[in-house]
């Protein structure tokens, strides 16, 4: 992930220069770039397929997770700062989902995100 793709996915969503966009328009783009992203990882296509079913799931904020998880997230930052923009005011955009009530939420949230990071082929319902 580089300046230009941000630069491009905010053009392509809100056609403003960064400096000008407001928070709400960069964080749908960084959404955007962060889906587009994501979706090119490989996957695994092995015979072995992991379930997990849980009747919650606290899943968090997933803007930040994610570009962790694609390597990101340091990139990001440094280059919203360049813009005079703040990661830490686009991440507190983001709403809390607050799915379940605690306990096996918080462990069913780390599961599905570890089948995710690993890349293992896996299907959770709720």
């Amino acid at each position: 992930m580089n300046k230009l793709q941000l630069e491009a996915m905010l053009k392509s969503n809100c056609g403003k220069n960064p400096e000008d966009c407001t928070d709400k328009e960069l964080y749908a783009a960084l959404l955007s770039l962060v889906q587009t992203l994501a979706a090119k990882r490989e996957s695994n296509c092995g015979k072995k397929k992991l379930y997990y079913i849980s009747a919650e799931f606290l899943i968090g904020k997933l803007l930040s997770n994610n570009m962790i998880n694609l390597g990101i997230y340091e990139d990001v930052k440094s280059i919203l700062a360049s813009w005079g923009k703040s990661l830490g005011a686009l991440e507190e955009l983001e709403p809390e989902p607050s799915l379940g009530n605690g306990g096996l939420g918080r462990l069913a949230a780390c599961f599905l995100d570890s089948i995710a990071t690993l890349g293992s082929t896996g299907t959770a319902s709720g």
